[in-house]
């Protein structure tokens, strides 16, 4: 059922939770909520706009969406979707405007015991855990992403080749003739949208792409392969200079709550 139709039906309910497995390519289009929305890929990639923003959402990381704004997201790859809605008349302090967060394990665990809760739990119960996820919200370190998905139908080309094969070894000429267009305009479209260059643009595509790579037992150096990195060490420096970690240290920081 439509969260809005949910919202209705229930109207006061302080929060209920919705679960929804993406495909790669789904599109959720520009819609808003009269409530609050904590946006939580469980797995997987999406890419949401809001309040003017756009932003990449991994597996630890997630957007809260204030009341009535304006929102709308794609899954970049096969996502586990999770959403909280959060009555805005309960009196708890979130944000005014849409904000992005590292999602830390306890703050995952705090996600997940909220909507185990909803169902069985007292209103108070589920009140005091609403308390504790506006103070997560308000102290929660900002995690930015650069932007991923173009518009233009020519780039989309490129990034639907790359994130199903992130190695592919094409320069920008190359593209340039599988697309049917010069390397000068598509260099020029990477340009406008991404503010980067081509090969700038496609390393955040691998990147974020190794995010969900890292849940694996994978090795970093079976990782580093499969992205069309020549090394682990050059993986591991272009890694460490966005994420400001290395992968192995995203590892043991960001996936403890899964072991």
């Amino acid at each position: 059922m439509d969260a809005n139709q949910l919202i209705a039906q229930h109207p006061d309910q302080a929060a209920f939770s919705k679960h929804l497995i993406m495909p790669a390519g789904f599109v959720d289009k520009w819609h808003q909520h009269p409530w609050h929305q904590v946006i939580f890929p469980r797995s997987g990639l999406i890419q949401s706009q809001s309040d003017g923003n756009q932003v990449v959402l991994p597996h630890n990381a997630l957007l809260f969406v204030p009341a009535n704004t304006w929102h709308a997201s794609e899954a970049i790859c096969d996502t586990q979707f999770l959403a909280v809605y959060i009555n805005p008349s309960i009196e708890v302090g979130f944000p005014a405007h849409a904000q992005t967060c590292l999602v830390t394990p306890f703050l995952k665990a705090l996600i997940l015991e909220i909507i185990g809760q909803i169902e069985n739990a007292k209103a108070q119960i589920i009140h005091h855990l609403l308390q504790v996820l506006g103070d997560q919200l308000a102290t929660a370190q900002a995690y930015t992403i650069p932007l991923l998905t173009p518009k233009d139908r020519r780039l989309n080309a490129l990034f639907t080749t790359l994130i199903d094969a992130p190695d592919t070894p094409y320069t920008l000429a190359q593209w340039a003739q599988q697309v049917g267009a010069s390397e000068r305009t598509l260099s020029r479209l990477i340009a406008k949208e991404f503010k980067q260059s081509f090969s700038a643009w496609r390393q955040h595509i691998r990147l974020v792409l190794s995010l969900r790579l890292l849940q694996s037992e994978r090795s970093v150096h079976d990782i580093a392969l499969t992205l069309g990195y020549t090394s682990d060490s050059a993986y591991i420096c272009a890694f460490k200079k966005l994420f400001r970690q290395t992968p192995n240290q995203y590892r043991k920081l960001t996936l403890t709550s899964n072991q």
